[in-house]
């Protein structure tokens, strides 16, 4: 089997070095045991590190297939990771799986295990290949799911569930692509990440729109790897957005990492009977913050 990986990084030199140490660790450990082997080949989108990612990943890997691509420094996680998916579809028939990581993402050494049992169970149970999410925990805490893949119950309200290991795979609405394989034939089926994401949303989305298509999308049962879930308590979040000038709170909502552009995308594209409800309370929560929280409050949310 010959998988392209797929990461944008930028400086965060040893999480990457850490994630290409633990993704070449499990490969060599499924190959060790399983008959059918496992190639891979990296393309890694430099997406402006000035910490010297690019130069240490090449001494460290020195006698594997890893392609350093050079981004603009403005592309950000979505604009990176679509970058490299570019560069690898130029070979696309070479492929029979991408395998796209986030470079925060320590993977376990039975990755690629759980991986490929899980895209077995798809095959077995709905004749066709799957979206596979492997679940991450918290290395704090391993009994805490940090992210993998959410059922929705309800697309009006938006409720997100977020699974947690089981005995089989579970099939999900939504994943994260800290660890996400997407076979060939998916993407013939669907393409690549929209352009319309500049920094996140863009796994969320393509999660949505394979399971709109009809494709499978699961998650491992088992964990198959650690990554801290790293964002603001709800608290923090509410204090620090109030306490900033109404200047300062429109440049927040407005930086790609943040932006309600990518929030808002995701819900015309998914959700759209919310949409004018949802504009409304990120056009609530930049310009009258008090008000967005004093409401949420009241909803129990």
């Amino acid at each position: 089997m010959k998988i392209a990986v797929l990461l944008t990084c930028f400086n965060r030199k040893e999480k990457t070095l850490s994630c290409l140490e633990g993704l070449f660790q499990s490969q060599s450990i499924f190959n060790n045991k399983s008959e059918e082997h496992i190639e891979l080949e990296v393309f890694l989108t430099d997406d402006g590190c000035t910490d010297g990612t690019a130069q240490a990943v090449k001494e460290a890997f020195a006698g594997r297939s890893i392609h350093i691509l050079q981004g603009t420094g403005n592309m950000f996680w979505a604009g990176g990771m679509r970058f490299a998916w570019k560069e690898a579809l130029k070979r696309h028939n070479e492929w029979d799986y991408y395998l796209l990581l986030n470079d925060d993402t320590t993977i376990y050494a039975y990755c690629f295990n759980e991986l490929m049992n899980t895209e077995e169970y798809s095959q077995r149970k709905y004749g066709q290949p799957a979206v596979v999410s492997g679940i991450t925990c918290s290395a704090k805490d391993p009994t805490v799911i940090t992210y993998g893949g959410d059922v929705i119950p309800n697309k009006f309200n938006g409720r997100q569930i977020r699974l947690g290991r089981s005995s089989v795979p579970q099939m999900v609405d939504l994943t994260n692509a800290n660890i996400l394989l997407v076979p060939k034939e998916v993407v013939d089926r669907i393409g690549i990440f929209y352009e319309g994401y500049k920094h996140g949303r863009a796994d969320n989305d393509y999660s949505m729109l394979a399971r709109r298509k009809g494709i499978p999308v699961l998650i491992t049962p088992a964990a198959c790897g650690t990554c801290e879930n790293d964002h603001s308590s709800k608290a923090d979040f509410r204090d620090k957005v109030i306490n900033m000038s109404q200047k300062e709170r429109t440049a927040y909502f407005n930086h790609p990492v943040r932006c309600n552009h990518d929030y808002l995308t995701f819900i015309r594209r998914n959700m759209p009977a919310r949409y004018p409800l949802s504009w409304l309370f990120r056009m609530m929560l930049t310009y009258c913050p008090k008000l967005y929280f004093r409401i949420n409050g009241a909803r129990g949310v």
